[in-house]
């Protein structure tokens, strides 16, 4: 028969109440596929669920900007040979004048 453990928490844990909505900011690699001025498609080893809210970061060259996206697909298939299952479609969300600016220039490079 088990036997029962020892409490070795320090303080006691409690369950938030299910109206706060609690956030875990984690960083996730994926692969941009492709991008565009309204959004993007990324390719993932790891689950993305629609409604995910993330930042993202691109750099070209020297340039970089920072924007926040929202997923509004998602589709899942087997492993493609570079790890890549989960395929998700995301908008830029508020994006400020600023960063359309940096957008726009990134993307007229890349045609470059």
């Amino acid at each position: 028969m088990a036997q029962p453990t020892t409490e070795r928490r320090q303080v006691t844990r409690i369950e938030p109440p299910e109206s706060r909505r609690l956030s875990l900011n984690v960083s996730l690699s994926v692969q941009v596929l492709d991008i565009s001025r309204s959004g993007v498609s990324l390719g993932s080893k790891a689950e993305i669920r629609i409604g995910d809210r993330a930042q993202l970061r691109v750099t070209v060259a020297s340039r970089s900007v920072s924007v926040t996206i929202e997923v509004r697909h998602v589709s899942v298939g087997p492993q493609s040979g570079r790890g890549i299952r989960y395929r998700a479609g995301a908008v830029f969300v508020g994006l400020s004048a600023e960063q359309r600016l940096l957008l726009d220039q990134l993307l007229a490079g890349e045609r470059d």
